[in-house]
């Protein structure tokens, strides 16, 4: 309806042509048109109106109506019955409690259709014509003005009611326009695919680029311009770029390893839990307060606690949240127990719970428990009643709810305080000082000292203030946090922190970063966000197109936004990789709540309800999981705009297409159909969980697509890729297990110039397989395998794949064969100095190019394997690699001596160092089986000079080196852990040296007579691990106190161990811990002076098959914890009675035995009856795993050595093990 005829212009005539209005009830003259009439006639706040005060009732209420109706056409009618995000909105302290506001923030878009309208115009493709273009240009004028006018008014919104209505009305109209100039660039890319496809007939033959669509949108936009005439915005340009420093280090805000002023609360809990007055079946200890204030870090410092783990034999987390659902929860139980564990039967969920909580003392934290129906609650206590009926076991809740903890609770509930001032300005201080040699000006560290006050004593909200403030150090910016009106609203006892969350929101450098940070309501409560697919979401959805205007690729602007929000505590508990980057991390559940409030105009959440209706739904991005029922199909306009879809298990077939205007779809699904191709705006498509084994080859039409993520089942063997992938040339990021691929690489990888993430690629001599298709992939970066390398003729073809010039820092070189020809290859292969990580196998040449070590180049290499290099007839150069932390070298099996060549080069470059090999941890050498010395340095350099050699080195391993003599000596004096498989008939000379050790494994070595008399060494030894190594004698005579003990194969013939009677041994009777015993087919008992180690707690026993029972005096050892019997297959005895501290036996093949104990009804069960954990040839008949099941099928493999301490004696029993990451909830 046109203005000249909207019938509330019978209440007012036009002013000055138009441009304002004079009211016939007050006669008040204000600017405006129809819209602004009905507004003051309304009595609506906003921008120069006022409510008119004259009007008759009856029109005011018509004109209220009118407005309502407005603004719910505004957004899209939202069904309020659906539980969408707004339901986790909280409240102001502002006029009474109101519904918090969410943010309209249209930078991005806006700044979006400025780009691809720019693009657009420069673009030399058929199809836009000059008339095409010359509306494009009219377009960019209008959008142009709208850019300058955006950020006030976006400021505005919550203040101005009717700026908020054309906000939402301007979304409306960008996001259509986004799509139409979209349709066009979709073209664009079709034409150059169909043009590198020779097939020019086809691409002019077809046309989605009218002019009439951008005439259209100009007129859209111009007339939203038009209705914001006259409300006095202000036109400004604002910096879409944040002005922090980006190359700060943030990683040491990341670590949240102390917790501050929390101490005395785990003490008390630990206490409660642990005390002999606990003797109830299922003991419940809630932890209560606001939100905020760290239940969930004093749950995970009691979790964590080393008297907790020694009191309990097992313990689970599970997170609740707000549904309390029994079968989840049963269901995380198992998870937490073993990760493996995943069932979707809920009878089998409950015969395996059954089995693992019976007959033991377990703790469970139930983590933010909301829901407190008493029902479900009485529902899970019978079920783990039933599961386990003994004393002892505890269950602890964090809760905000008072009612919930009265429900549950057994004990008196543990009321978690606030924090004093000096305990928050200490967490406040961290977040800002991320960099102590910055000393601040004495003002600034006032003024964040008041603004600490401020912070309510709740360590979150420290934390989260503190982590702003630390980007920026102008002191006007200082004093504005500190002088904000939002500290009016707030008080000593507030327990509502949105608005400090808000603040802190409005201080996020740049609009981008706000709708990144909102974006994240999308993933659920508790979801371990991944860095990198987080970063490629919001690039899909162009958050990130700010990097075009600061010369940044958009995965680093991403990068960049992610440190910040975890700079800022809006991400935490951060999750780092073997090089110290960080890969994913998590939202606090307040910070989702408030994420969900100010996003809520735009997400759909639906989480398990049953949903009638969705037809007329209109969100951006919508999520809903496998429990959500829908009663109706995804139809209507609604669902036409959604830009991201995340859904479980949910086949949408047909329905699919629906969701045209998708950028992001992420999807659990066993099918995926060919009209996913009409799809053209996707930019993203992940799939997990899928036994899909190929991808529709309809999504090599998907040309906008940027990244593609396949997560197959793990039952999945193999996985294959469209023929025509090549097509996707606007494809940077394939993530697709490397496992499933088949042994080729898809053809002209080449066109993927935008590429930087490609997990293999396998070398073919065809045309368009070659190596050389890597080349034009400069932004390939992070890992990469190349295999078949013998495919690559020469170095120059080597060179072409330019490795050195792609920012790889995990790079696998496979051959499947070795030549002659190799060397030169690897010469060609050079990585980027960025290099972390290098895997060279079956390489076939005599030595190693020059590059490999070189320091000056490499200074951040961190670990290297060279496996099966069998030419190789001398070790390359890395003594001078300063990072190196770990070194594997396997299968050169032509190398006889590791000399000079390893420390350094023959140029003398060492001499401007004084230690070789300065950081490295781990040193293996496999299979090299003319190996004979190992030099020392000092006899390769000249008199006086001073090396040092591996300072660092803690672990030592030779592996099938049968032929090895000389060690280097005093160079090893350092090392803890030394591990030998497979040597001669001596070990090496030098081991005398290893003053330092902890733990000695010998293996596998039956040619071995005996071992040398290791002097001083034995004094330091606590592990010891002799097996399968013929019969031979110990020199070991000096006093030892070790803690494990493996020894077998060892006698075949002898009935006894006589290394159990060496004086050396005799010394650990009160100190050893663990023992393994692995016997012979004609051994018919137990060594004797097994008995005088009473301190043993564990005790394996295996292929004693002559013994038909354990003997009288096994009962002397009290302490016995666990016991394993293996392969005694005459064994018939089990004088155990006497054991109460018993609380794992295991009986494996002992056929026998085996069916004495079975069934509860065996000769041996009153023997047995009192073990908590009982396990027969792999099935539990009572109680469930311990944390060492998996060890035990392993014959020696993998131990869990103890580390010597020597404070350990005099440990205090009141420490406290701080938890890993902190979690203010």
């Amino acid at each position: 309806m046109g203005r000249g005829i909207d019938p509330f212009w019978v209440h007012a005539e036009k002013v000055n042509g138009g441009l304002k209005f004079k009211c016939n009830h007050c006669q008040r003259v204000l600017s405006g048109g129809a819209s602004r009439i009905k507004a003051h006639l309304a009595g609506v706040s906003g921008h120069d109106i006022v409510a008119c005060d004259a009007v008759p009732p009856d029109v005011q209420n018509q004109a209220r109506a009118t407005q309502k109706k407005r603004e719910a056409q505004a957004t899209q009618g939202t069904n309020k019955k659906l539980k969408s995000a707004s339901t986790s909105a909280s409240k102001l302290k502002n006029k009474g409690k109101e519904e918090y506001m969410a943010e309209i923030v249209l930078n991005d878009v806006v700044d979006r259709l400025i780009a691809n309208a720019f693009s657009l115009h420069a673009s030399e493709y058929i199809g836009f014509e000059l008339s095409f273009k010359a509306e494009l240009k009219n377009l960019l004028e209008t959008l142009f003005k709208i850019k300058f006018l955006l950020d006030d008014a976006q400021k505005r919104q919550s203040s101005d009611e009717f700026v908020r209505i054309w906000l939402m009305k301007l979304r409306h109209v960008a996001y259509e326009a986004d799509n139409v100039l979209d349709e066009f660039s979709y073209e664009s890319v079709w034409q150059e695919v169909q043009t590198q496809n020779l097939m020019v007939d086809q691409v002019r033959s077809f046309s989605f680029c009218y002019p009439d669509k951008v005439k259209t949108m100009k007129q859209l936009l111009d007339k939203i311009v038009h209705d914001v005439a006259g409300f006095g915005l202000r036109m400004e340009l604002v910096n879409s770029v944040p002005n922090i420093n980006l190359d700060m280090n943030i990683y040491p805000v990341v670590d949240d390893s102390k917790v501050v002023g929390r101490e005395n609360d785990v003490k008390k809990m630990v206490n409660i839990l642990i005390s002999s007055n606990n003797q109830q079946v299922i003991s419940v200890l809630p932890i209560v307060g606001m939100t905020g204030l760290g239940k969930t870090t004093l749950a995970k410092l009691v979790y964590n606690n080393e008297l907790i783990k020694k009191h309990f034999d097992v313990l689970a987390w599970v997170n609740v949240g707000k549904h309390f659902d029994v079968e989840g929860i049963l269901r995380e139980i198992l998870i937490s127990l073993d990760k493996g564990l995943r069932y979707s039967n809920y009878d089998k969920i409950l015969q395996i719970c059954a089995k693992k909580l019976r007959a033991i003392k377990y703790l469970l934290i139930l983590d933010d428990v909301q829901d407190g129906d008493l029902e479900k609650w009485d529902t899970l206590k019978g079920y783990l009643s039933k599961f386990n009926s003994s004393t002892g076991n505890n269950i602890v809740v964090t809760t905000r709810s008072e009612n919930v903890a009265e429900n549950m609770e057994t004990h008196s509930k543990h009321q978690l305080e606030k924090l004093s001032k000096d305990d928050c300005w200490s967490i406040f201080k961290k977040r800002i000082f991320t960099n102590e040699r910055i000393t601040l000006p004495l003002d600034l560290v006032a003024i964040g000292r008041d603004i600490a006050k401020r912070c309510g004593r709740v360590p979150l909200v420290a934390r989260v203030l503190g982590g702003m403030m630390c980007f920026e150090f102008d002191k006007n910016k200082w004093l504005e946090i500190q002088n904000n009106k939002i500290w009016d609203l707030l008080d000593e006892d507030s327990s509502d922190i949105f608005p400090v969350l808000k603040l802190c929101f409005d201080y996020l450098p740049t609009p981008s970063l706000k709708r990144c940070f909102a974006y994240c309501a999308i993933f659920p409560k508790d979801y371990d966000i991944k860095k990198d697919e987080v970063i490629q979401c919001w690039m899909a959805e162009g958050f990130l197109e700010l990097g075009k205007e600061v010369n940044m690729v958009m995965e680093d602007i991403g990068n960049m936004y992610f440190n910040i929000l975890l700079a800022t505590s809006f991400f935490q508990n951060a999750r780092m990789d073997d090089y110290g980057n960080v890969i994913s991390c998590k939202m606090h559940d307040l910070v989702h709540d408030f994420a969900l409030s100010i996003s809520k105009s735009e997400s759909l959440i639906l989480e398990g309800d049953p949903v009638d209706n969705v037809s007329s739904i209109q969100p951006l991005f919508f999520r809903f999981d496998s429990k959500t029922t829908l009663r109706t199909p995804f139809s209507g306009d609604g669902f036409i705009k959604v830009r991201t879809l995340i859904s479980g298990n949910f086949n949408f077939g047909i329905m699919l297409p629906n969701f045209r205007c998708l950028r992001v779809l992420k999807l659990s699904s066993h099918e995926l159909p060919d009209s996913i191709e009409q799809l053209i705006h996707l930019r993203l498509l992940h799939i997990y969980q899928t036994t899909i084994k190929e991808l529709p080859k309809s999504i090599t039409k998907l040309y906008n697509l940027q990244t593609l993520r396949i997560e197959p089942c793990s039952c999945l063997a193999q996985f294959s890729l469209p023929e025509d992938l090549s097509n996707l040339i606007k494809l940077r990021h394939i993530h697709i297990n490397r496992i499933l691929f088949y042994n080729k690489t898809h053809k002209n990888m080449r066109r993927l110039t935008c590429l930087q993430t490609l997990p293999y690629f396998c070398v073919g001599r065809d045309e368009g397989y070659q190596i050389k298709e890597l080349g034009p992939l400069k932004n390939l970066k992070g890992r990469i395998d190349i295999k078949n390398l013998e495919m690559v003729e020469d170095e120059e073809e080597a060179k072409s794949a330019k490795l050195k010039e792609k920012e790889i820092f995990d790079l696998g070189l496979y051959w499947s064969f070795g030549r002659d020809e190799d060397e030169k290859v690897l010469e060609g292969l050079q990585p980027h100095p960025n290099l972390k990580r290098l895997t060279i196998k079956f390489y076939g040449g005599k030595k190693f190019p020059s590059w490999v070590g070189l320091s000056s180049l490499y200074h951040n290499l961190i670990e290297i394997n060279l496996r099966d290099c069998r030419a190789c007839e001398e070790v390359p150069t890395l003594g001078q690699l300063p990072c190196l932390r770990v070194l594997e070298i396997r299968g050169m099996g032509k190398v006889r001596c590791i000399g000079s060549e390893f420390y350094f080069y023959s140029d003398g470059s060492y001499r401007n160092t004084t230690t070789l090999f300065p950081a490295l941890r781990e040193l293996s050498f496999w299979a090299m089986n003319s190996l004979e010395e190992w030099k020392d340095v000092k006899k390769l350099t000249s008199p006086g000079e001073m090396l040092v050699v591996f300072p660092c080195l803690k672990r030592l391993c030779f592996f099938d080196c049968t032929e090895l003599r000389y060690l280097p000596g005093v160079q090893l004096s350092v090392i803890q852990q030394l591990a030998i498989m497979g040597c001669g008939a001596e070990l090496p000379n030098g081991l005398q040296f290893c003053t330092s050790l902890q733990c000695l494994e010998i293996e596998m070595c039956p040619n071995l007579k005996s071992i040398p008399d290791l002097g001083e060494l034995f004094h330091s030894l606590i592990n010891l691990k002799i097996s399968h190594c013929g019969n031979f004698r110990l020199k070991l005579w000096r006093e030892g106190r070790l803690k494990t003990l493996v020894i077998g194969g060892i006698i075949e013939e002898l009935d006894a161990f006589p290394i159990l009677r060496y004086p050396s041994i005799r010394y650990s009777h009160a100190s050893l811990k663990k023992l393994r015993l692995h016997g012979s087919p004609t051994l018919n008992s137990l060594p004797n002076e097994i008995q005088l180690f009473t301190a043993l707690e564990e005790l394996r026993i295996q292929n004693f098959n002559g013994m038909e029972a354990l003997p009288d005096w096994f009962s002397y050892l009290s302490s016995l914890q666990k016991l394993s019997l293996d392969y005694c297959k005459k064994l018939m005895y089990l004088p155990i009675l006497d054991l109460t501290n018993l609380k794992h036996l295991h009986i494996d093949c002992c056929r026998n035995l085996g069916k004495r104990c079975a069934g509860w009804s065996g000769a041996e069960w009153f023997q047995i009856a009192h073990v908590p954990n009982i396990r027969i040839d792999g099935v539990y008949i009572q109680g469930g795993e311990d944390s060492d099941d998996s060890k035990d099928y392993n014959d020696f493999q993998d131990e869990e050595y103890d580390n010597y301490d020597d404070s350990e004696d005099d440990s205090q029993e009141d420490s406290i093990r701080e938890n890993d990451q902190v979690d203010d909830n």
